[in-house]
């Protein structure tokens, strides 16, 4: 798990560095794989990221678990119907 935790960390390392993010959040099905998979791809993005890059970098999980993008869509819709415009 860890393994495959850095090579997603190799991919998103070129992220950080081009979009210079303030969080990274691993959700979905990966956010079940746990602290091992979260712990492979930290190593690999501050190992290979720009220390300005990765100042203010937070890597984790959503809170909302492997459900949080549905139940932001399920928000993003809502606001939609009740927008006075």
């Amino acid at each position: 798990m860890r393994q495959a935790g850095r090579d997603l960390g190799e991919v998103l390392s070129t992220c950080v560095n081009l979009l210079n993010p303030g969080a990274l959040v691993v959700g979905g099905s990966l956010a079940l794989a746990g602290e091992d998979l979260l712990a492979g791809v930290r190593e690999v993005v501050y190992r290979r990221s720009t220390p300005l890059a990765t100042r203010h970098l937070t890597i984790a999980t959503p809170r909302a678990g492997a459900d949080g993008a549905l139940l932001g869509a399920a928000l993003v819709v809502a606001q939609h119907l009740l927008d006075p415009a």
